[in-house]
């Protein structure tokens, strides 16, 4: 009886997240209450404060659902193992390629990334929310300058290039790119065209062609 019981709560709390997604996303997060998403998954509104304190806490639970594969991949670029045959620079091209092409494939992580960057002020009760974090975004900049800083020792990256500077640039330029794919898909083609749109950026950073696979 207690592992039903534990399955249905967490069945509860799926279809909680699962409503919120959606009308955090068709109503933005400030329009969306509590008890609306609570309606609108069927439920109680005491079934939401059972499982979530308010609703930046519920915001929370919703990235932390949607974003483990992201984990996944930046736990993977700078694996020591990670595709040793890789320069970092190839690594580095690789890993941009894989991010575009994920959120392109996946419509909850696309969603989720499209709540966070179009459907959401971080103002009042969300002000403590996921992406708020400072140590989240640092760690991700700081990720990819290690791989730039692993290329410039390689002689990959151009003379004169500012590791920090590129690396704040390249992580605005991804999210530039998913966000004008999530305004407007057919100017902005993530899964089609990823490589086309993030070659200007490699090329102006890397020496020659060396971020592409040898195979080229």
């Amino acid at each position: 009886m207690a592992r039903k019981t534990k399955e249905e709560a967490d069945k509860t709390r799926q279809l909680l997240l699962d409503a919120a997604e959606q009308l955090f996303w068709e109503q933005g997060v400030s329009k969306t209450t509590l008890a609306g998403i609570a309606e609108h998954a069927g439920l109680t509104r005491g079934a939401i404060y059972w499982h979530f304190d308010n609703k930046s806490d519920l915001f929370n639970a919703m990235c932390e659902r949607a974003f483990p594969r992201f984990e996944e991949m930046m736990q993977a670029l700078l694996a020591e193992d990670y595709c040793p045959e890789l320069s970092p620079a190839q690594r580095l091209w690789q890993h941009c390629c894989e991010v575009l092409q994920l959120v392109a494939t996946s419509p909850r992580i696309a969603r989720v990334v499209g709540i966070i960057n179009l459907r959401c002020e971080f103002v009042g009760e969300m002000q403590n929310s996921y992406l708020l974090d400072r140590t989240w975004l640092r760690d991700k900049v700081g990720n990819l300058h290690a791989m730039l800083t692993q290329a410039a020792e390689k002689g990959q990256v151009r003379p004169g290039i500012d590791l920090a500077c590129a690396s704040g640039c390249l992580h605005s330029m991804i999210c530039g790119l998913v966000d004008s794919w999530m305004i407007n898909p057919q100017v902005v083609d993530l899964e089609r065209h990823c490589e086309q749109l993030l070659t200007p950026f490699f090329a102006g950073v890397f020496v020659a062609d060396c971020w592409l696979p040898a195979a080229r």
